[in-house]
This record gives structure tokens, sequence and C-alpha cells, in this order.
């Protein structure tokens, strides 16, 4: 039997993901780990299969996967270097000399230890037995998850692990001429399907200006930025980039009559909507992108019934767009993003 699969998840949408993991794979039991990531365990099925239906978009809340090869109750270990041992042996299991490994320890809520303390002693003894250590990059994981409920260790290929950061919590540096948090979302989407190319976007609901800095910056020589409110000074003096004090309905209606320049590559939509209203306006706004051309889209859900709303607005969407990437991001709060291409 395949070892249970342990997964990372915004809190506020934990339950939520179980049941899309229920729904996905042959889950027999759930764990809770800690207030952030729980163990499923499989009937049939493998880790493989669940990180494949993770970029299907079938399992969007789902943030990172590990393999656990040994679950163990939280009040086990007196001390960071008796569990340090334990993990020690449960991942040399699975590793020989002289392998790379990526070492990611974290935690989930208020454990009982501090991952660096339990790390420390764990990476020493690693290098004791012939395996190099590496932060991040290699294609091997061991992992590490010290919860409030539980303790997780494990290897397993970096290619299923969705991110190569500890507990999918991906941590990005802020820069001067950043304009607002949102930014961090289109450069962590970035990070896994790639930048956006091409020469015309669309940004709507683009105040204060951090995606539409985001898209120039991607080399987008013209940049229409849609929002009755202001833009921050830094990105309105960009070269290329166009205010539209307008909502986006008035904006689609207008520039589908007007507009008469080069096809429109790229839509982006951050806006403050119910999904489903959301999707409709997507849906209009398709006639203004090119066949081919993408759209990246959040989804702003509630706790309510997320994955309801998911599948509303997917429906509304698939009259337009072919879904190609779908995931609820460490820098997403109570949203999803899509990346979709227009037919």
């Amino acid at each position: 039997m395949e070892p249970p699969v342990l997964f990372s998840v915004a809190p506020d949408y934990y339950r939520f993901a179980v049941a899309e993991l229920r729904a996905a794979l042959d889950v027999t039991k759930a764990q809770r780990v800690g207030p952030d990531a729980g163990v499923v365990h499989l009937g049939s099925g493998t880790l493989h299969g669940a990180a494949d239906a993770c970029w299907g978009g079938q399992i969007p809340l789902v943030r990172h996967l590990a393999r656990a090869d040994a679950v163990r109750g939280a009040g086990t270990f007196d001390t960071p270097a008796d569990l340090a041992e334990w993990a020690e042996s449960v991942l040399l299991a699975s590793l020989e000399v002289g392998d790379t490994v990526s070492l990611h320890t974290w935690d989930s809520g208020d454990a009982k230890f501090a991952p660096g303390k339990v790390r420390r002693p764990l990476l020493e003894a690693l290098l004791d037995n012939g395996i190099r250590v590496v932060t991040s990059g290699a294609d091997t994981v061991a992992s590490v998850c010290i919860g409030t409920d539980r303790i997780v260790a494990g290897v397993n290929p970096s290619e299923v692990s969705l991110c190569d950061w500890p507990g999918g919590r991906i941590r990005l540096a802020t820069m001067p001429e950043q304009v607002s948090r949102a930014e961090f979302k289109l450069e962590e989407l970035f990070s896994y399907v790639g930048a956006p190319v091409g020469d015309v976007a669309v940004d709507f609901g683009a105040s204060p200006g951090g995606w539409t800095r985001i898209v120039h910056a991607q080399g987008f020589r013209q940049v229409h930025a849609v929002d009755p409110a202001a833009l921050d000074d830094r990105v309105s003096v960009l070269p290329g980039v166009i205010h539209h004090r307008q909502t986006a309905g008035d904006f689609i209606n207008d520039f589908g009559t007007t507009y008469d320049g080069a096809p429109i590559d790229l839509i982006v939509n951050d806006m403050r909507m119910v999904p489903q209203l959301t999707a409709h306006t997507m849906v209009d706004a398709a006639a203004l992108l090119r066949p081919g051309g993408q759209a990246v889209i959040t989804l702003k859900l509630g706790t309510n019934n997320p994955e309801k709303q998911i599948d509303d607005a997917l429906n509304v969407l698939a009259a337009a767009y072919d879904p190609s990437f779908m995931r609820q991001l460490q820098h997403n709060r109570h949203e999803v993003t899509v990346v979709a291409t227009r037919r």
C-alpha cells in the first residue's frame, strides 16, 4: 500500500480541501496535522496521482504535497533532538549515500518544537550519513512537518510537491518599486506557469496599479489599466500604460466599438466581485481577446461552499475559455487564481 499523502492548505479551507481530495482520490481516512496541514490515506492511487489531480484543477485548494512515510502523535517526542533522530531514521530509509535532497522543515500551528531546532540536528545527521543537503532545487525532497496534532516525515520527488518551498509557503521579497502586495500573486503564479508574452494587455480592477506594473515589466508595450480609481503615480507614468477611469463593463462596451489597434494578448482580472459575476465579465471580455490569448483571473471566495462557487464560475467561463491552471496560491487569501486560454 502507498504511504499516506501530506497536504498543505489555507486554514479556512481545510475541510473543503479534504472534500476535494475525497472527490478526486480514493481517500480512506483523513487526519489533521495542524491548522493548515493534514494527511490522507489512500485505498488506491498514489502521490503522483494526487499531484496530477492538483495540476489538472481537480483539487485547487491544496497548495503543497509530500509523502508521509511515517506519522507520529505530536506529543511523542520530549526534545527537538529526539524528533530529529526519529526523522533521520525515516528519511534515511528512502535515501542513499551521495543523494542530494532539499530539506524542508516547517510547522503547522503552534507546534511543540520550532522547525529550526529540529532542522539543525537533522541536517548534521544527514550530512554525516553522506547525504548532500540543499535548501531547494534538488530532484528529491525530504520533509518534516511538525503539527499541533501530528508530526510527519517522508521523502518524495520534488516534481510532485507542487511547490519547492516548505509547506508550499513561498516567500517573495518586497521591492522598492512595489505598488501593492497583490503583485505577489502574479509573481507566484508566473513561477508556476511562466510569464505571459505579447504586446497588448488589459488589467481589470487595476488600481492602484500593481498588476499593471508587473504585466508592463514582462515586456507588454501597451497595458490598458481599467479602474475608476486612481493609479499610483509610479505606474501611470510608465510608457504604454493607458488608464481608463471606468468600470470593466463600460470599458468592454466602449473598447469593442472604438479600438482598432493590435490584438489583445492578455487580460488580467483581480476585481473584487463574486465569482460568477467575475466569470460573466470575462466571458463578455473574450470578444476583445485574440483567439489563443490568455486570461488570468482571481475568483474571490467566501468560506460558504467555495467548491460550488468555483464550479459555477468555471461553468460560466467554459463558454469562451479553456482553463489550464487553477490553485489557491500562497498569496491568495479567500480566492483562487485561474489561468485560461480564449478559444
